[in-house]
């Protein structure tokens, strides 16, 4: 394994351990997104940091907000990595605001939402953007109107940062779509999310397709794919690296049998979809701190953001199907 990769999986994995002393009683799935958090920053779990952050948010939050619940601990890692984490929720909290344009009951992905554009959008445009992400969701909305959500908001809020025209957008991925459904015959919900994220990519969209699906069949033939639901959009994030296919599956494969050897990435934790899921991750975040992607559309930032933010919907989607299930469950 290189080097940079070895060292990001065990700051991985020192940073759940430290994550577990600060809160015994967390999803490991959330628990190890906090800990890739700190990891792709460079940075080490300060609990005290979390202590006085999780203060500050209470005074700025209610007990019902989106801000809190499932992605409580998600947004307090994201304030204890801010210089000013009092600034950083207030910033936050302001997108939200003006995002939910009269939602009565926006969920917690919305919330999601506002921290992908706050943290990747500069100041002078975040009116803009935020018009022109509800915009695009309004038209894509329109397209599905059952498969599209507000889970689809981060996705369509990057399309948006990556200069992506609102009705453009809305038609691309709606190509890309069909072209995924018809090549590739993808469930409808994975082919809609995928679709999104391959439109941050100016390529071809016949390539981007069939550079998708080679990925995931080779990951697949080599024993280390995900399941082929939302958590295979992971590889459409890797559309714009300038890598060679059988390097990035021999990695993803050294990554996921180096996290099986680690706790809670077996059938007891995570599970096999999810653990390869973080596999394809960090050897997508290591090549791009590297200077090994070739952007092709994208920024640096909104590149990064992808990952990250793609990662983010597919998790929190986890917990709350998670939720639901045992809801459903105790009520029988």
């Amino acid at each position: 394994m290189r080097q940079s990769l070895l060292e990001r999986c065990e700051a991985q994995v020192r940073n759940e351990a430290a994550l577990r002393k600060v809160s015994k009683l967390e999803f490991e799935t959330t628990m190890k997104l906090c800990a890739m958090l700190y990891a792709d920053a460079g940075a080490e779990v300060d609990p005290d940091r979390i202590k006085e952050c999780k203060g500050i948010l209470k005074q700025r939050a209610g007990v019902l907000s989106n801000f809190r619940g499932n992605f409580e601990r998600v947004i307090l890692v994201k304030m204890a990595l801010a210089s000013d984490p009092a600034a950083y929720i207030d910033g936050v909290i302001g997108v939200y605001e003006k995002l939910r344009s009269g939602r009565k009951l926006p969920g917690e992905m919305l919330a999601m939402a506002s921290t992908t554009i706050y943290e990747n959008c500069p100041a002078g445009e975040l009116d803009e953007v935020i018009e022109k992400t509800l915009e695009s969701y309004a038209a894509i909305k329109a397209q599905h109107p059952v498969l599209t959500d507000d889970s689809d908001m981060p996705i369509i809020a990057l399309m948006v940062m990556a200069g992506k025209d609102p009705s453009e957008a809305a038609d691309q991925a709606e190509e890309l779509f069909t072209a995924l459904r018809d090549r590739f015959r993808v469930g409808s919900d994975a082919a809609q999310t995928t679709a999104m994220v391959m439109a941050l990519s100016d390529k071809p969209a016949d390539q981007k397709v069939e550079d998708y699906v080679a990925l995931f069949e080779a990951c697949k033939a080599a024993g280390h794919a995900t399941s082929k639901d939302r958590a295979m959009a992971i590889y459409a994030a890797y559309a714009d690296l300038d890598a060679d296919l059988a390097e990035i599956v021999a990695e993803i494969g050294e990554v996921d049998e180096w996290l099986k050897g680690n706790k809670g990435y077996g059938a007891l934790g995570v599970g096999a979809s999810m653990r390869r899921l973080f596999a394809a991750t960090l050897v997508l975040q290591d090549r791009q701190a590297g200077s090994l992607a070739a952007s092709a559309g994208t920024t640096s930032a909104v590149a990064q953001a992808v990952v990250e933010q793609l990662l983010l919907i597919l998790i929190m989607l986890l917990i709350m199907m998670i939720i639901v299930s045992s809801t459903v469950a105790a009520s029988h």
